[in-house]
């Protein structure tokens, strides 16, 4: 673990009003050295520059512990939470938020076998004991009953139409539980698209949260959503249904 390491991932995680214990600086260490090798022969990212790693990827990511407060989350360890990660691709966000909440058990899920491959690799050699990686689409996975409606949080930084995120992540959620959608921009338009969605899967927008990343001019929306009753059998439909014909 080098100097400049730990400088610039203490001053990213500072600016959230986060200190990490040695422990967790070695677990983000070892994942940032993990996903530069295996870049180099599979495309995880196009941000490999050290301090774009730290603030674009692990400081973003983290950003969710500011909307604690809204989500009703206790963070210090007094209880525990289920999270799922839907298209974790290189993992982001799930992979920063298990280092830093080792009460939160997470679930990661993605389409290709390779990422995942790749992130139960970095679970293994980081002594990660609270994430569990999953190969499958939303689609097929939410109809498996030990995972539907099981998780209290979902998160998603995937890109991806926000109806079509909703359809993909809703059904994963307990009733009162929280869906947060990691997006760099909310459009007005974007969030009306998506009334239909919210009533047909039984989910409300709660809180539309703007953030800035520290030090940047990147800016970030949390878009909470919270479920209010079960999700009818039929969502998700099936597999590719709902990119090509969004609710």
């Amino acid at each position: 673990m080098t100097d400049e390491f730990v400088k610039l991932l203490d001053q990213g995680c500072g600016d959230l009003g986060i200190e990490l214990s040695d422990q967790q600086k070695e677990q983000f260490f070892k994942y940032y050295e993990m996903l530069i090798e295996k870049n180099k022969v599979m495309i995880l990212t196009a941000i490999t520059e050290l301090s774009d790693v730290i603030t674009k990827h692990f400081v973003d990511s983290l950003l969710l512990v500011l909307a604690a407060p809204e989500l009703g989350l206790k963070l210090d360890g007094s209880a525990e939470y289920s999270c799922i990660d839907v298209g974790t691709g290189a993992g982001f966000p799930g992979i920063p938020l298990a280092i830093l909440l080792p009460n939160v058990h997470f679930t990661l899920m993605d389409s290709l076998n390779k990422r995942i491959l790749f992130l139960k690799d970095v679970v293994k050699k980081s002594g990660l004991n609270n994430v569990e990686c999953i190969h499958s689409r939303a689609e097929e996975l939410a109809k498996d009953m030990n995972y539907r409606e099981q998780f209290d949080l979902c998160v998603s930084r995937a890109v991806a139409n926000l109806s079509v995120l909703l359809e993909y992540c809703i059904p994963f959620i307990k009733k009162g539980g929280s869906f947060i959608s990691y997006k760099s921009v909310a459009s007005d338009d974007e969030l009306a698209e998506s009334k239909n969605a919210q009533n047909k899967l039984c989910c409300k927008l709660k809180q539309n949260i703007a953030f800035e990343l520290p030090d940047t001019d990147i800016h970030r929306n949390f878009l909470i959503f919270e479920k209010f009753d079960k999700t009818a059998d039929k969502y998700p439909r099936n597999n590719g249904i709902p990119r090509k014909k969004p609710l």
